[in-house]
């Protein structure tokens, strides 16, 4: 998987990075000039040393914090593992700059052939060797800054240090006099600590190459730990099978997001929010713009961490326990997937994330795009697609595979019904074969259509969760006890408790089977109309 992680690199930096390829091309170009041209290799490889070092840098800008900013990256966050994701990038922009060092390696020793100075191949490969070295230090440390600076920020953090550092180390510490001396090839700690912050001054000698090597994995290894910390946050906690009954449970969660500028004022987002999905079910969760649903379905998916709380995932008995995590799809609500790949290209990757080899995973791709009516979409870029097609491109990568568990949030936003009613058919297929759905909507109509249970959040509480039929009943008793005395009277009776102060949630929670068996409760609540689902969730909203 790392290969093919490197390779969506590759086609992310050549089709959106232009103007960075452009710049690192037309240099590759004048130091061939050199040695062809004007019949100087040595100067062809010199050029190859902490200039080209430092435009490598421009090819590293976009690759990670844009990606997570965008949340281009999420829906691969859940099916692919971190440390293929990073080192796959990595690999993708290493193997580029080694690529343009053994182009114009060779050409230089093509050069010294040329002119008959095969005597010159030693230095013409230190010089050569002392460049890479150059060119991965400064790619370790752009490509960290990469995951903290949009697009090629990166690349503008670095030359600013360079030239601070050059400026002041000849000002204050005559730095070009120290170097004729020969002060530079001995190591002192203060040598080598001016190497770091400005490895031009690196020469070809073994503990410099040394120094920089172990400063570049140092950088390499810092980029890592904020790519996996930022990546998942470590919430699900995978349990033993739960014979069935669970597939995943939430526990307490709270989260509060601090606002201003000391980051003193928050805002509530979950206040204690406990709930659970059974596996095979198609669960909805449903609440008013702001109520905590994104916030829930992107602690569960890692994403978030919260301040408290515990989310914990059963799976299937077929399933073991022994993997790391679970195999989870997920569809966002403004499906963001990578815009510079193809429909082709974006099936064919996730299906190669799930084991199949180039010919299967090809064959996958097109008879996806054929089930899900893409294939005169198949060679467009993801960009040039309609918001329509471009949700059901992220339907089929959230399904590809049969994940174990499925998140969809907000499936059906901004959908013309020609779309929606794809879709909608798509996810009641799924739920035919048994898939554990958790889906997240506005659209009440639809959630009616296709759901077995639903959650109602508000104002980061659960204000009712439970099957539909029994939450309409739950509703149509809680009625009869507002609005007739003598039924609120019988069922207190029955439950030998006060239930007249209680809410729709107390009443869901109720096993009603008892109740509905009494002749005075069943016969009020033939009075009292069937509501829908969009009538249950207006009153519990207005009434949390």
């Amino acid at each position: 998987m790392l290969w093919e992680v490197a390779k969506v690199t590759w086609k992310k930096i050549f089709r959106t990075n232009t103007i960075s390829v452009i710049v690192v091309a037309a240099f590759l170009l004048y130091c061939l000039y050199l040695i062809f041209v004007t019949r100087s290799p040595e100067e062809g490889a010199k050029n190859m040393g902490a200039l080209f070092a430092f435009l490598a840098v421009l090819l590293s800008g976009g690759l990670v914090f844009d990606e997570f900013e965008s949340r281009q990256i999420d829906p691969f966050l859940s099916r692919v593992r971190i440390s293929c994701l990073f080192w796959g990038k990595l690999l993708g922009l290493f193997l580029l700059i080694f690529m343009a060092y053994v182009v114009v390696g060779l050409a230089a020793l093509a050069g010294l052939a040329i002119n008959g100075e095969l005597s010159s191949v030693v230095y013409l490969l230190r010089l050569l060797g002392r460049g890479l070295v150059q060119a991965i230090y400064f790619s370790a440390a752009g490509f960290f800054l990469a995951g903290r600076f949009r697009g090629v920020i990166n690349f503008a953090a670095i030359m600013v240090i360079e030239v601070f550092s050059l400026y002041f180390s000849e000002k204050y510490f005559e730095m070009l006099r120290y170097i004729a001396s020969g002060g530079l090839d001995k190591f002192q700690w203060k040598t080598a600590a001016w190497l770091l912050v400005a490895p031009v001054w690196a020469r070809p000698v073994a503990w410099q190459m040394a120094l920089l090597l172990a400063g570049a994995a140092g950088f390499i290894l810092w980029a890592f730990w904020l790519f996996r910390s930022r990546a998942r946050k470590k919430n699900l906690v995978l349990a033993g099978p739960d014979e069935g009954r669970v597939r995943l449970r939430v526990s307490g969660l709270k989260m509060t997001y601090t606002e201003g500028f000391l980051r003193r004022r928050g805002k509530e987002a979950l206040r204690g929010v406990d709930f659970s999905i059974k596996p095979g079910k198609l669960t909805g969760f449903l609440g008013p713009n702001g109520a905590g649903k994104t916030t829930t379905l992107r602690i569960i998916l890692e994403f978030l961490k919260p301040q408290a709380g515990r989310v914990e995932y059963f799976p299937a008995k077929e399933a073991g326990v022994r993997r790391k995590k679970p195999k989870i799809g997920y569809l966002q609500e403004m499906a963001s997937l990578y815009p510079f790949l193809t429909v082709r290209e974006t099936f064919y990757f996730v299906a190669r994330n799930e084991g199949l080899n180039r010919k299967q995973a090809s064959g996958l791709a097109v008879s996806l795009a054929e089930k899900l009516k893409l294939e005169e979409h198949l060679d467009r870029a993801i960009k040039n697609l309609s918001k329509g097609t471009v949700q059901k491109v992220a339907f089929g990568v959230a399904t590809l595979g049969q994940p174990e568990f499925l998140v969809f949030d907000e499936p059906y936003t901004g959908l013309d019904p020609l779309i929606m009613y794809e879709i909608r058919n798509l996810v009641l297929e799924l739920k035919e074969k048994g898939s554990t759905i958790f889906l997240s909507s506005h659209l009440l109509p639809e959630v009616e259509k296709v759901c077995d249970e639903v959650i109602l959040i508000n104002k980061g509480r659960i204000v009712c969760a439970g099957e539909i039929e029994k939450l309409k009943t739950a509703w149509r008793l809680y009625q009869a006890v507002k609005q007739n005395p003598a039924v609120a009277e019988r069922v207190n009776t029955l439950l030998q408790t006060d239930v007249g102060d209680k809410s729709l949630g107390y009443f869901t929670s109720l096993e009603l089977e008892p109740l509905l068996r009494d002749e005075r409760v069943a016969a009020a609540l033939k009075e009292v109309p069937t509501p829908d689902v969009e009538k249950i969730f207006l009153d519990s909203v207005m009434n949390s």
